[in-house]
């Protein structure tokens, strides 16, 4: 199609419901399209589109469209695209998945997240514990007359036993690459992925229309940190498209820990251990750039998931619940409800040399089938890893940890400030 074709062409767009903006410190606006693709500067001349776009209900020729801005926005030229930029413009928003067009069927937005990569799918399937405990959760909820919605399905594990389960329907989401597994999976299983069995959505939950009777909302929506999906966002808008339907969920419910370790042995061990305490055993070159950088750098708000084995550290203090959510569904967040708020005090039980805190979660997939992200827990899985804040002291036995932490605007990310007597030694 030449380039004059195409402006001719009449579109029907509309913006993403996944999209979120976020007015930062910095004056500047951000958006994000999902919470674990992170993200992107969102330019003046962009939100003025986007805004245009949202209001704008009928079709119109891409030709039109920088005159049509100019009317609606006479106030605001300097921040008006161009004739030349809105074609552009509105090909990379449908790229990224920000504007969703109702000719196309799937999105490209978050194709080449790093969930559609084969070995991250890998990873979360030999994680026997986790798949276990769905499956066992699933027997528990499946019957001949159920109808599944299975919300970021992955490679189709929870739908493949749905359908084994002899489900009347199941309804597959999932907006990354990984989808392109789903349906030969199925199909080398042998189970039957009719129309009228099976339905695979590619593209973000938000953008999904969903008319069917849904009975069983199943979903396996947790990194590292618990929250980086977008699991209590999504599920909530999810619900409210049944709201006057009776459903069940897997999982249930999602709590969150915070506790103190000593590292014993661990790849990361000397790292950590010199961000606590430098070392002023030479007089050299070295070890002044090394407290030059330590100065410089910016090292007050650092935490990281550590991949870690039972003989990697000692455990100092007692597990302190930090706070838990249901999921069946989420409660509507507001500044004045928050379950991920507030101010705990953590008791060192045991000498500390090497300090950190983790942060760790657990699952209640219904409640007696529970699976959590310590492993030496009895319900750790392999494939999750604890949150580490390092903390700058070593810390001694009857030592007194206040903890203070808000899961953040976005409900994507647990912020945490870590105080002993009063000095902040550790932060997220």
């Amino acid at each position: 199609m030449s380039k004059q074709s195409a402006k001719q062409k009449r579109i029907n767009l509309k913006v993403a419901k996944g999209l979120r903006l976020r007015i930062a410190e910095d004056g500047n606006i951000y958006g994000s399209i999902s919470s674990s693709s992170g993200e992107f500067f969102i330019a003046p001349e962009v939100l003025t589109l986007l805004t245009f776009l949202a209001n704008c209900k009928n079709s119109l020729l891409v030709n039109d469209l920088p005159k049509l801005l100019k009317q609606n926005y006479q106030g605001l030229q300097a921040n008006l695209p161009t004739n030349e930029e809105c074609e552009q413009l509105l090909s990379d928003l449908l790229g990224a998945g920000v504007l969703v067009s109702d000719e196309v069927q799937s999105v490209k937005h978050m194709q080449n997240d790093g969930f559609g990569d084969p070995w991250a799918q890998w990873t979360m399937l030999a994680d026997t514990p986790r798949c276990d405990a769905y499956y066992k959760a699933l027997c528990e909820k499946v019957t001949e007359k159920t109808i599944v919605l299975d919300v970021g399905s992955g490679s189709g594990l929870l739908s493949a036993i749905s359908l084994h389960l002899k489900a009347k329907k199941v309804i597959a989401i999932e907006e990354t690459n990984a989808a392109k597994y789903i349906q030969p999976i199925l199909q080398n299983l042998h189970l039957d992925i009719s129309k009228n069995r099976f339905i695979l959505h590619n593209k973000n939950s938000f953008d999904v229309t969903l008319s069917e009777d849904i009975s069983l909302i199943v979903s396996e929506l947790f990194g590292n940190d618990p929250f980086q999906e977008g699991v209590i966002p999504t599920l909530r808008e999810i619900a409210q498209k049944f709201s006057n339907q009776n459903i069940n969920y897997i999982p249930e419910k999602l709590t969150v820990f915070a506790q103190i370790i000593d590292l014993k042995q661990h790849a990361a061990k000397n790292r950590i251990q010199s961000f606590q305490s430098l070392k002023k055993e030479e007089n050299n070159f070295l070890s002044h750039f090394f407290q030059s950088a330590l100065n410089v750098l910016d090292l007050d708000e650092i935490s990281f998931s550590l991949p870690l084995t039972k003989n990697d550290y000692n455990i100092t203090s007692s597990a302190v619940e930090l706070g838990s959510s249901y999921l069946n569904p989420p409660p509507v967040y507001s500044k004045k409800f928050n379950p991920f708020h507030g101010r705990k005090e953590i008791l060192v039980e045991k000498e500390s040399s090497i300090s950190i805190c983790i942060l760790w979660f657990r699952v209640h997939l219904l409640k007696d089938i529970t699976i959590s992200s310590l492993i030496s827990e009895a319900d750790a899985c392999d494939h999750w890893s604890p949150i580490v804040i390092p903390l700058k002291k070593s810390l001694h036995k009857n030592d007194k940890i206040k903890i203070e932490y808000e899961l953040n605007d976005l409900e994507n990310f647990l912020n945490c400030k870590i105080y002993k007597n009063k000095e902040l030694i550790g932060s997220r």
